[in-house]
């Protein structure tokens, strides 16, 4: 395959002839008119970087850890280093080594952002199946896969990038070629999963006991609200709390999201805290029907996006032969446009308080309460004021 070279004063209607051989892409060769549109979506996703940082930084403060924020900043930052690498690119075709580059964070963001959408779906399915959510065969199931879709991505990279740096035999090149269409379709699929994975904790019916499990959820987070955040010190006390009630069966208890209204065995919690009943927006409900409404848009608009890729890897066409689903106008609406209404939806839907699951209970805190005697009821009662700390 003919490789463009930086290091020489080419002609313009050779580069251009070049061009016109290469493998068509998705998101087209860029030139003059991509500048603006990387400009656009490079700072975009610069300002979602700094609100997911900064929602990350606000929930630690207050003792809310939910780390998925920064895995929501850091794909934020592949897309702003993409595009940013394009805007370069857009100015010299000639810069290979930086398509290259670009390129690869252009295509790596689909993937995390599809595997963030699969944590989300887990805690679903946790949630309605608190003890089959929880056992460490499905945890097992789910590290396997992720685990095997890192391998996918690295094939992928090394196949799409090989081609470039180097002369390959027809042969050689149809395999990288092929390896890049078995992957594709693959992350094609893989952005499905979370969907699949909530149809799944709806249709495979709760077994007895998942009902009758105690089951631990933060129950001092009263709304979903964009400008919400949970009181100061609220999941260390709630645990206190939980704990004080339930003593040393306490280190057994389920974690799941808020449970939305649904019947468990630990609403009392809830109505023990009086204090918090009246917090945040009551408008806002605590049920997990725009949960999963978030889930199921983005996972879509994800799909949308690796499906169109998909079908440009199985076209086999040259610059000079593309059809328009190459184009980079539709890159920009499937990876800017509807990846910023993805990101908007995180942010206002405040997957951090819908998704949040409480942190493990140390063993030493169980041990502690169980071996003191502690009334459960009375320091219940000590307890509740935490509603009142912000």
């Amino acid at each position: 395959m003919l490789k463009l070279e930086s290091d020489a004063d080419i002609p313009a209607y050779l580069i251009t002839y070049v061009e016109g051989l290469q493998q068509s892409q998705f998101g087209d060769y860029p030139d003059s008119k991509d500048v603006a549109p990387s400009a656009i979506f490079l700072a975009i996703f610069i300002i979602f970087f700094l609100i997911h940082t900064t929602i990350f930084g606000i929930n630690w403060k207050r003792g809310h850890k939910f780390p998925l924020s920064l895995g929501f900043a850091f794909y934020c930052l592949l897309r702003w280093i993409g595009f940013t690498l394009r805007l370069v690119w857009a100015k010299n075709l000639l810069k290979l080594h930086v398509g290259i580059a670009s390129e690869v964070f252009l295509i790596l963001p689909t993937v995390f952002i599809a595997s963030f959408n699969l944590v989300l779906a887990q805690r679903i399915f946790t949630w309605k199946h608190p003890v089959g959510g929880n056992t460490k065969l499905f945890w097992t199931l789910m590290l396997v896969l992720y685990s095997v879709v890192a391998a996918v991505v690295l094939m992928t990279i090394v196949a799409g990038v090989v081609p470039y740096l180097y002369f390959l035999s027809r042969s050689h090149y149809n395999m990288c070629r092929n390896v890049v269409k078995v992957t594709s379709l693959l992350i094609t699929l893989y952005s499905l999963l979370a969907i699949a994975l909530v149809l799944l904790a709806f249709v495979y019916p709760s077994s007895q006991d998942d009902k009758n499990a105690l089951v631990y959820q933060p129950f001092w987070i009263t709304s979903f609200a964009p400008t919400y955040f949970a009181p100061k010190g609220a999941a260390q006390q709630g645990r206190d709390l939980f704990v004080g009630r339930h003593q040393s069966a306490a280190l057994n208890a389920k974690r799941t999201i808020v449970t939305g209204g649904q019947p468990s065995s630990i609403d009392n919690e809830a109505a023990a805290l009086n204090e918090y009943e009246n917090l945040g927006a009551s408008k806002f409900s605590l049920k997990h029907n725009n949960s999963i409404i978030i889930i199921a848009l983005t996972s879509f608009f994800v799909f949308i996006g690796a499906l169109f890729r998909c079908i440009t890897m199985f076209l086999d066409t040259t610059y000079d032969t593309q059809s328009w689903i190459t184009r980079n106008v539709v890159m920009y609406v499937l990876w800017g446009a509807l990846e910023t209404i993805v990101n908007l939806l995180y942010i206002v839907g405040r997957v951090d308080l819908r998704f949040y699951r409480p942190d493990a209970i140390p063993a030493s805190i169980g041990d502690s309460n169980k071996v003191s005697g502690v009334d459960s009821t009375e320091e219940a009662k000590d307890n509740s004021t935490i509603g009142s700390v912000h």
